[in-house]
Parts: structure tokens; C-alpha cells; sequence
């Protein structure tokens, strides 16, 4: 199994170093976590979190930030995305990271909006979508 993590999922763990989405991208950091990328998730990563550091949200610079996203890469495993099925999310946002997840599959969606990816039009065998806690009992036994 690998896990596509959503935005906000990066960004909450940013937010607070007590949080089930940090200790969840410290495990990836670490290896025990198999995360999946695409450069277009990379991308909006970078551009909340700079949104985020630049309105004071964290307590992280720019280049801080930068080196966090450049670890990431070198962790994460490449998803290559060869088409566009669109599964009819209500956020177009999240179509994509359903495609990504579908590219990795069997993978799992991590996201605080478990609720934004159910029943999309076109449902794929394969792809999960879980909460950072529902993860971490499933990685480590305990949240």
C-alpha cells in the first residue's frame, strides 16, 4: 500500500508538531510510510505552504519550507498520470488526487476530507481514502 497525501494533510502537519498528520509525514521521512507524488500535488503543496508562511501560519521560512518539499521528493515514490479520468469529485481539486492515487494503486488518499472523496461517478478498485489517524493505527498499531 501507498498513500497520496492530500494537501491539507501536509499543511496540518506543518500547522502542529502534535498532530496525527505530523507524526504521519515523519514516518514517511522516515521510511515507514510509503508516500506517493506527482508533480502537480508538489506544486500545489508548495504553493499553499508558501501562502501559509508568508501569512505567518507556520513557524517555518520559505526556505524551510523548500527543504521540507525537497526531502519529500526524494522519499516519495513518482506516480505517473496517463490520463484523465475525471471520477466527478465536487472539488475539481480532488479529482486529481483521486487519479493519482488510482495511478499508484492499491493506495490510500490521506486526507482530513474523507467526506470530499466518497462516492465520486466513476469508483476504482484499489484506491482507499483514510484519515492521518486511520493510517497510523494501520502503520503502527496506535494513533
Amino acid at each position: 500500500m501507498r498513500y497520496v497525501l492530500d494537501t491539507c494533510v501536509v499543511a496540518s502537519a506543518l500547522r502542529s508538531r502534535n498532530g496525527a498528520s505530523n507524526r504521519l509525514l515523519r514516518l514517511v521521512f522516515l521510511g515507514k510510510v510509503p508516500a506517493v507524488c506527482h508533480y502537480k500535488l508538489l506544486a500545489e503543496y508548495h504553493e499553499v505552504l508558501f501562502r501559509m508562511v508568508k501569512q505567518r501560519e507556520v513557524g517555518y521560512s520559505k526556505d524551510q519550507v523548500e527543504r521540507l518539499l525537497a526531502a519529500f521528493v526524494t522519499v516519495a515514490h513518482e506516480a505517473e498520470v496517463r490520463f484523465l479520468w475525471r471520477p466527478n469529485l465536487p472539488d475539481e481539486g480532488d479529482n486529481f488526487i483521486y487519479e493519482v492515487a488510482f495511478a499508484a494503486s492499491p493506495s490510500t488518499i490521506v486526507t482530513h476530507n474523507v467526506r470530499d472523496f466518497r462516492k465520486p461517478e466513476i469508483e476504482w478498485p484499489g484506491v482507499l481514502v483514510k484519515t492521518p489517524r486511520q493510517v497510523l493505527i494501520e502503520v503502527s498499531g496506535h494513533a
